[in-house]
């Protein structure tokens, strides 16, 4: 994240030090512009605004005080002007110290699936979501609208350590090592179905749950690459009411008996 530093404007005075200038904020941008050497033209670019957007607020026809929040931190930014001076902002704040640190959601997760948001990154509708788990031959069902976290990929790749009974999914290739490939979304509400025996091993069969089917909690993680990914934290896992589970089951075609058969290819 960006660390804006700002200047202290300072008013104009008499040669005697007796008067101070009478500016508002239209003078105030015109004064630090020249300070700085910059054209109308070149501060609205550096801005990301129109320049007849920019113009009315040296003219006074519009008060930048009370722009949007992103363009006036905009303007004041390029213009090094401390934007809680330009608002007049005056609010005791508490201390840095007092702000508690965030709460670990999965505490022997690795470092490298920690990701900061990004200043400017929209915010997830969502942060916690829901998979099934261990239901109709032991499966991991994912919704589509999870899917879509990661950006719908075409094929996936799911990485698993037992130890932690944690699942990651991550967006793949067709190159990609052990990808498997998703199905095309032909339903309002369809999930992705996926055997967990791909192997004798894995997180669903280490948890001794017989054929009870969970619904787990998951969350949108990333590495530090910034890729992005799903985690599935079995050990938040809550028996699941099978009501919740709606939707046509998508497989993907590695894991389909026969190809040929319209329904391997779906089930409600």
């Amino acid at each position: 994240m960006s660390r804006y530093q700002f200047v202290p404007f300072e008013i104009p005075k008499s040669r005697d030090g007796k008067y101070i200038l009478g500016m508002d904020d239209a003078g105030i941008l015109i004064s630090r512009r020249k300070q700085l050497g910059y054209t109308q033209e070149e501060v609205a670019k550096k801005a990301g605004i129109q320049l007849s957007q920019y113009q009315r607020f040296e003219s006074g026809e519009r008060d930048i005080a009370n722009s949007s929040m992103k363009t006036g931190l905009s303007v004041c930014a390029v213009l090094l002007l401390d934007p809680y001076e330009i608002v007049g902002i005056d609010i005791e704040q508490p201390r840095p110290e007092d702000v508690k640190p965030q709460p670990s959601f999965d505490a022997k997760i690795p470092e490298e699936v920690f990701a900061l948001k990004r200043a400017g990154r929209k915010q997830i509708r969502r942060d916690i979501m829901k998979v099934f788990v261990n239901y109709k031959d032991t499966s991991v069902l994912i919704p589509y609208e999870v899917l879509d976290r990661i950006g719908s990929p075409s094929f996936i790749q799911m990485r698993w350590s037992i130890p932690e009974r944690r699942i990651l999914i991550a967006p793949a290739t067709a190159e990609t090592e052990e990808s498997i490939d998703v199905p095309n979304q032909k339903f309002e509400q369809s999930l992705l179905s996926i055997p967990t025996l791909i192997v004798e091993e894995n997180p669903i069969s280490a948890m001794g749950w017989g054929r009870t089917a969970y619904s787990v909690e998951t969350r949108l993680v990333a590495d530090t690459a910034g890729e992005q990914m799903i985690l599935i934290d079995l050990n938040k896992a809550e028996e699941a009411d099978t009501k919740d589970i709606n939707g046509a089951f998508m497989t993907p075609e590695c894991f389909r008996e026969s190809d040929d058969d319209e329904e391997d290819e779906y089930s409600e």
